[in-house]
């Protein structure tokens, strides 16, 4: 781990970034993913985090279970009538 955060550091310094370590950039990633449409679950399996409530603590969200991703897909379920 040493190694990571003497190239992190190093490499940051060099384009004008201070007191950056790895861990900054692992939670950037994170949020990021976040941001762009990603599920809990899949940065949950990114990260490896053993609970889903562990990644909801690191981003400091919480799942929205009351707009389900299904409810996005725009299927519309076709009602058979009497033949």
């Amino acid at each position: 781990m040493n190694v990571v955060w003497h190239v992190v550091n190093r490499y940051c310094r060099s384009i004008g970034l201070e007191h950056v370590a790895p861990h900054d950039l692992r939670r950037t990633c994170a949020k990021l993913c976040h941001t762009s449409g990603g599920e809990l679950e899949q940065i949950q399996f990114l990260l490896g985090h053993v609970s889903v409530q562990t990644t909801e603590r690191y981003l400091g969200c919480k799942q929205n279970l009351s707009h389900p991703v299904n409810d996005r897909s725009q299927i519309v379920p076709v009602i058979a009538g009497p033949d």
